[in-house]
């Protein structure tokens, strides 16, 4: 038996086999809101049927609940993870984040039963601890009965996506916290790096020069931005769409020119036979047109990108293609332990 859980900075994702051969698949946003732990606001709490857990002093109120909470009261839901790792200046994140894995995942059913999980690349523009990242949810994992292994993000999206092309791909996946980008050829990882932008750098800047909170400029991209025309929408938050529009393009031109460097570093290392595709995942490439918006700016470089690129397309689920690739490759190692 064999699970997975992508590790994402605002969604965590599980995948199991199911018994009629389809994967089954929960998830639950990665955010908590702290309140006082009151007995009228945890009345309120269990009326409302808000998830929380409850503290010495607080309430927390974790997943999708917390930030809508979060939006009624104008506040800013926190997160236990920072640009893809655990954020270092959030004490209870270890506590959060055991009860999130273990809603989406559940204790293990039979002993050390395996269970692959995303990590991200070593960023090249931030420093980030993904040692100690990576052996926290080792241990959290662990604490549940799994047999923890970590796998690179982008390369899970490689192994869901690409069975035609045996498994060769340039992933990048665009998440909340990092930008993750892997090189695959047939299995074999021949480069992989992070970026430390993406949805979490729209949502910051946006809200910056909006005036509002991060919280609603996400509220709002999440639900449905056209990249190729932002007047498209409610008119009263035209103003919030325009500058997600203006920072998605900032992000875009950004990652292409860090992916552009770090192939310009590896040259005369990286040879391939033939031309592989871009597969874009991640929440943040859900917006509306952002395969076209992405081309845009990668047409500006493809006569000079140093590999052959046959074509860029979209995960065929972009927020459930890391964790149906770890569950790929957690059965193919479950298969070969045999």
């Amino acid at each position: 038996m064999c699970c997975s859980v992508d590790i994402g900075t605002c969604f965590l994702v599980s995948a199991k086999p199911g018994e009629d051969g389809q994967i089954q698949l929960k998830s639950i946003r990665d955010a908590f809101l702290d309140m006082d732990n009151d007995p009228q606001v945890k009345n309120m709490m269990k009326m409302s049927g808000a998830s929380f857990i409850e503290g010495e002093d607080k309430l927390y109120i974790i997943g999708e609940s917390a930030l809508v909470v979060a939006n009624i009261f104008n506040k800013e839901a926190r997160r236990p993870l920072s640009k893809g790792v655990i954020a270092p200046g959030e004490l209870e994140a270890e506590k959060i984040l055991l009860v999130l894995i273990k809603d989406i995942l559940g204790n293990a059913k039979v002993e050390n039963e395996t269970c692959y999980f995303s990590i991200p690349a070593e960023p090249i523009d931030h420093d980030a601890d993904i040692v100690y990242h990576q052996a926290m949810f080792s241990k959290l994992i662990g604490s549940l009965g799994y047999k923890p292994i970590a796998l690179n993000e982008a390369a899970a999206i490689v192994y869901s996506n690409c069975a035609k092309e045996k498994f060769s791909a340039l992933a990048i996946s665009f998440g909340a916290g990092m930008t993750n980008v892997c090189l695959m050829y047939q299995t074999v990882i021949g480069m992989s790096f992070s970026i430390a932008r993406c949805g979490d750098f729209i949502d910051q800047c946006s809200a910056k020069s909006t005036g509002t909170t991060a919280s609603r400029i996400q509220s709002i991209k999440e639900r449905g931005i056209n990249l190729l025309d932002p007047a498209e929408g409610d008119l009263k938050t035209f103003r919030e769409r325009e500058a997600i529009s203006i920072y998605y393009k900032s992000l875009v031109l950004y990652v292409l020119n860090k992916v552009k460097e770090e192939f310009l570093k590896r040259e005369g290392n990286i040879e391939l036979p033939n031309a592989i595709p871009i597969i874009l995942s991640g929440g943040t490439s859900l917006a509306k047109n952002f395969k076209e918006f992405f081309e845009t700016g990668f047409n500006e470089v493809k006569a000079k990108f140093p590999i052959p690129i046959s074509e860029v397309r979209m995960a065929t689920e972009p927020l459930n293609a890391v964790a149906q690739g770890l569950l790929v490759a957690a059965m193919n190692y479950d298969e070969g332990s045999q």
